[in-house]
């Protein structure tokens, strides 16, 4: 934390209980003022304003006027307790929240450890542990305990000053990482700080009110879920978000699963069984990874989108629904529509309102307020995420070439490998696979190898990469856009471990 933040908003609760036996009552044990330069680092901003309120515990009346002296002059505005039950009441006094707890191992009746092992967990404050006489394992029992530093008295004011600052930059820390924390928690939040997201959250909410249907394209692991909760969200539509994904379903059942079926529809229909669309009447139906519907279900679609109305397989009369359509691809669906593949009036009739996620590689100002999203929903608002040196330059430089989902595993498996400390990011950690570039020319040494074991070669490397980044051979044919049958051919073939 820098000299020049303006804490006026914050609240710092100081307990310094217990007085050492050796000094008189009234006496301070230790000097107090600070003498350095206002602009010296050590030195915390004196407002104009009410600065950030200190509860100073201590029943040494020294000891609190020592205190209260030094602090004023540093621009808190100091509060006292005698004892750690009037402590605890302050606590939980209604009012801004507290950010920081001085608290002395030694005190009379209730010990500072005391006190500590029975606060709530995890702790409301920072907790900095001030003792003139407590051994070395309590001194350990109070960090593990939760506190954040230990002051040994008498301290210098530079040694006191700097606990505090500290202390004061792990709270805003703790705080902004819940921020971030709830923000990601909550349904259709979308992190990033580039002007391609900012236009993104614009557009969204001019379009989000509207019940035209949407066509949501990028890449694989861009987000497009994220989008479509967003537009939801945004819409005001009471009813449910229904999401599909039209290549997770095999063919021969989507037609049930989107439309419904009467009782002896088919063989195995022993009820009614209503559609997704009729799901999500007076919402929002989210039909994920379009490019993948068969062309014959496209055409009942586009029926449904005209006319608001949809036919359950072994039924008579239509249905009316109030459904607002949104559908995404990682798809070329222009593309699609030249070779045949996705009919050219349902493209027409989704892409009124475009939305294309650019890859993150394209916008590398997101990759770490993304970082500091994800680290504080896997690894909890407690858990500082650290940068070593070159980190932030190797995240940026990395082409992630599984975009969002991509880096959000990435931190997943740093958490897990992080043991009790911080969450480190260092440069080393994004050591792998290159990532699959058409390899030039002169790289090749041609002659050594047949055209076939150079394309197996290729093709070798490109399984493997996938089967990495899907986790599975069915995650694998999902990113390489293969059938899973065909993947297992080709695995055999190559000789390729299965798991």
């Amino acid at each position: 934390m820098r000299a020049d933040t303006d804490y006026r908003d914050s609240h710092v609760l100081i307990i310094k209980p217990g007085c050492d036996s050796s000094v008189a009552r009234g006496s301070l044990p230790f000097p107090l003022r600070y003498a350095g330069p206002v602009d010296s680092p050590l030195a915390l901003p004196r407002p104009q304003t009410p600065g950030p309120r200190i509860l100073l515990v201590d029943d040494d009346p020294g000891v609190l006027k020592g205190l209260r002296g030094l602090l004023s002059d540093e621009g808190f505005s100091p509060m006292e307790a005698r004892s750690t039950a009037e402590a605890v009441r302050l606590l939980d006094a209604p009012g801004p929240p507290l950010a920081l707890m001085l608290l002395d191992l030694r005190m009379p009746g209730e010990t500072g450890l005391e006190l500590l092992a029975r606060l709530p967990r995890p702790l409301p404050v920072p907790v900095v542990v001030l003792s003139g006489e407590a051994s070395p394992a309590e001194a350990v029992q109070a960090l593990k305990l939760g506190a954040t530093d230990f002051v040994e008295k008498p301290p210098s004011p530079e040694r006191l000053l700097t606990a505090l600052r500290n202390a004061l930059a792990l709270s805003e820390l703790r705080e902004e990482q819940q921020r971030l924390q709830e923000e990601l928690a909550r349904p259709g939040h979308l992190v990033g700080d580039s002007a391609a997201m900012e236009s993104l959250r614009r557009l969204i909410a001019r379009v989000a009110p509207s019940d035209t249907a949407i066509l949501i394209t990028g890449e694989t692991g861009t987000g497009k879920e994220r989008v479509a909760r967003a537009l939801h969200l945004a819409s005001g539509r009471k009813g449910r978000l229904v999401a599909v994904n039209c290549a997770a379903i095999p063919a021969t059942l989507l037609e049930s699963e989107l439309f419904g079926h009467e009782r002896g529809a088919f063989s195995g229909a022993t009820a009614r069984r209503l559609g997704r669309i009729e799901q999500a009447h007076g919402g929002t139906l989210f039909l994920d990874e379009l490019g993948d519907m068969p062309l014959e279900l496209q055409a009942k679609l586009l029926r449904v989108l005209e006319t608001k109305e949809v036919e359950r397989l072994g039924g008579g009369l239509p249905v009316t629904v109030n459904v607002r359509v949104l559908a995404a691809t990682h798809r070329d669906l222009a593309l699609a529509v030249r070779e045949g593949r996705f009919r050219q009036d349902l493209y027409f009739r989704l892409n009124v309102l475009p939305l294309a996620l650019p890859p993150l590689r394209e916008r590398p100002e997101d990759i770490l307020p993304l970082a500091r999203a994800f680290a504080a929903e896997l690894a909890g608002a407690n858990v500082p995420l650290v940068l070593a040196p070159g980190a932030e330059e190797a995240l940026r430089a990395w082409p992630w070439p599984g975009n969002v989902r991509e880096l959000r595993n990435f931190i997943e498996r740093q958490n897990l490998l992080r043991g009790d400390g911080p969450l480190t990011l260092a440069p080393e950690s994004l050591a792998g696979p290159a990532p699959l570039t058409a390899e030039s020319p002169s790289r090749l040494v041609l002659g050594q190898k047949s055209y076939r074991e150079h394309v197996d070669d290729f093709e070798r490397t490109l399984i493997k990469a996938a089967l990495k980044e899907g986790g599975s051979i069915a995650g694998a044919a999902r990113l390489l856009q293969v059938d899973r049958g065909n993947l297992h051919r080709r695995l055999k073939a190559l000789g390729i471990p299965a798991a």
